[in-house]
């Protein structure tokens, strides 16, 4: 019999007067994965928050099965002014793990040269290795990624799709925030949408979008719809229009540099 882990019970959740989760109940069952995706602000984040809880609810309650142990991985790792070997040792010794596990995922994603850096110093991308690195080295009972590939190289993204699916053999509970929806196919049992503050199945959704990638030049006039991401402009396109589109960003001189599907 398969046993559920969490149960949201009427769940709201409000920032002062602005509603994000609205009257959720919902069972999350032991050894599952599932994903939260949505647009930016939808709840995504705050999903996993009240899962933790790390947040205080307005209405409702949060069901455990017994005793749940946490490892979270928030968006943006906040790192100390303290070398990573030494901020990881530290964690380690916490835990309890022999350092040479943690060796090994250091090199796992790529980290070897950065040891003596301090954190203060890493990019985005190194110090959301860091946090997933220290939520892998003594996994808990369930896992919270929020927003897990972020910022991510795509050797980096392999080596933590091949890592969170051996979790997933071990029955231990995964929960994310993501829009990729590579990530929501490799690693998810199910992918849940939040929108106006309601959880529904990806099922429930009529079709995929996607977003057509451009590369920025200067001088060159945008489109209105087109929405800046670094070098790159991204134009979001539903599928039956993605040919013609991609033809007039050729007819008008656009360089196309990707097309993702996303939820």
């Amino acid at each position: 019999m398969i046993e559920d882990i969490i149960t949201l019970e009427g769940v709201s959740k409000s920032y002062g007067k602005n509603p994000v989760l609205d009257d959720i109940s919902h069972k999350f069952r032991k050894g599952g994965s599932y994903a939260f995706a949505g647009h930016n602000g939808c709840g995504k984040s705050t999903m996993l928050k009240v899962i933790a809880g790390l947040v205080r609810i307005n209405r409702g309650r949060v069901r455990y099965s017994g005793k749940v142990g946490f490892s979270y991985v928030p968006e943006k790792f906040t790192g100390l002014d303290v070398s990573m070997e030494y901020y990881l040792k530290s964690v380690a010794g916490m835990e309890g793990i022999e350092f040479g596990r943690v060796e090994g995922l250091i090199r796992d994603f790529f980290l070897e040269d950065m040891r003596h850096i301090r954190m203060t110093h890493m990019s985005k991308g190194s110090l959301q290795k860091v946090g997933v690195i220290q939520a892998l080295m003594a996994p808990k009972d369930v896992i919270l990624l929020d927003e897990p590939l972020s910022g991510q190289d795509a050797d980096s993204q392999e080596v933590f799709i091949s890592k969170v699916n051996e979790l997933r053999t071990r029955g231990i509970t995964i929960f994310m925030s993501c829009h990729e929806k590579k990530l929501m196919d490799e690693l998810s049992d199910e992918v849940y949408l939040i929108e106006k503050g309601s959880l529904r199945s990806r099922e429930e959704k009529e079709k995929s979008g996607f977003r057509i990638y451009v590369r920025r030049y200067d001088g060159k006039e945008c489109w209105p719809e087109m929405i800046l991401r670094g070098h790159k402009y991204m134009l979001p396109v539903k599928e039956e229009h993605i040919k013609e589109t991609v033809m007039k960003l050729y007819d008008e001189g656009w360089e196309l540099v990707g097309i993702e599907e996303y939820i």
